[in-house]
Order: structure tokens, then sequence, then C-alpha cells
């Protein structure tokens, strides 16, 4: 019959204090002591487990701060480097100088005889990098080369990225009323106004919102 150790004998071993603490998270201390009754251990009193589970408890409180600490930086990088593509999805948004576009005056066409033939349209101003010459560009243009660019963008980056992760970043950095329109149509109609978002998105490198990517992380 086996009888407790006592002195340093009394002293659990790794082995035997792996065991225990692998049943302590689903079974209750008089049941693990029934389970040590079936094991090469020596036998245990209630005391003895109930020391061993306050210990249990307070290693697995240290342990869960500690993983956090070494888990928050890990995600910080990846939500950085997230952050460090989204940017560079609006700075290739605006290739080709449109970073550097200001909305002009307005200006209308007119006939041989002076008469206007259309409303008077938004004239915008775009100064080379290249040459530093500035020329002119009519909303049709402006619009038609943002177009341009998310074409060539979406091809270098992929369409999913594209819709699924940098699109929900977007618009959530418009305004609520913008929020409604298609991002396409804004491309058409407001070239101006998303310009200056994506001005504001690649210089600042941070993004409002939520994608599926971000949503894993927190979830996770």
């Amino acid at each position: 019959m086996n009888t407790r150790p006592v002195g340093k004998k009394a002293e659990p071993t790794i082995e035997e204090l792996e065991f225990i603490y692998s049943q302590l998270a689903r079974l209750s201390d008089q049941e693990v002591l029934e389970e040590l009754e079936d094991t090469e251990f020596p036998p245990r009193s209630l005391g003895f487990l109930k020391r061993r589970r306050r210990e249990f408890n307070a290693a697995k409180k240290v342990l869960q701060v500690q993983l956090a600490k070494e888990i928050d930086p890990l995600a910080a990088k990846r939500r950085q480097e997230h952050f460090t593509k989204l940017a560079g999805i609006s700075t290739s948004l605006l290739a080709n100088d449109l970073h550097r576009v200001i909305e002009g005056g307005t200006y209308t066409r007119a006939n041989a005889s002076g008469e206007p033939t259309e409303p008077r349209q938004v004239e915008y101003t775009l100064v080379s990098g290249s040459d530093g010459a500035p020329y002119k560009l009519t909303h049709e243009q402006l619009s038609n080369q943002l177009m341009a660019n998310i074409e060539l963008t979406v091809h270098g980056y992929t369409n999913l990225f594209f819709c699924s992760c940098f699109l929900p970043h977007l618009m959530s950095e418009l305004s609520v009323d913008a929020r409604t329109t298609d991002f396409w149509v804004m491309a058409r109609e407001q070239p101006y106004q998303l310009i200056e978002t994506l001005r504001l998105l690649a210089e600042r490198k941070t993004f409002k919102g939520t994608c599926p990517v971000c949503k894993d992380w927190s979830s996770s």
C-alpha cells in the first residue's frame, strides 16, 4: 500500500505537476485525486490539490498577461504593415502628379458667336513634377486620369484586396453623405473630392473603419 511521501519526497515531480495541471482546468480537486489513484504518482491529500490549484491559477494569470504583451506588438506590427499597404494604394491612385492638382476657377465653352454652349465648368490646375509647369484640366480630364490610375492600381494590388480591404477603409474616411455614393460613380462625378481624401490618407498612413483583415485580428 502506497503511503504519502514526507519531506523532500513530498515535493511533486515535473511529470506529476504536468499531469495535475492538465486536469485542473476541467475537474474538481476531488476528481483529480481520484484520477491520481490510477497513476504511478504517490497518494495526495485534498489540501495538496488545493495548493496546486492556487499555484495553477496564479501562474495562469501571469502567463495571460505575458502572452498579451507578446501578442500586442505582433498585432501592432501586422496592423502597421496593413496600413502601409493601404497607403501604397492611396499613393498609387494619385500617380501622374494628381497629388499636385488644385481646384481653380470656372470656364464656359462658347460658340463662334460668343454664346455659351454649356453651363460653367470647374477648371483644375496641375503642376507637373518633371518641369514644374502648371497646366489646366477640365473635370472630364481629371476624372479620366483618376479612372486610369484606379485601373492600374487594381491590377497591381489585385481586385480582391482593393475592393474588400481598401474601399471599406476609404469609405469610412468620407463624409456621411459621400458614403452612400458608389466609389466608381464618385471617381467619375467627384474626382477632386476623392483626390483630397486620398492625399490625406497617403500622408497620414492610418485608416478609419475595418475590413475583413482587421475583423479577423479582432476576433483572434
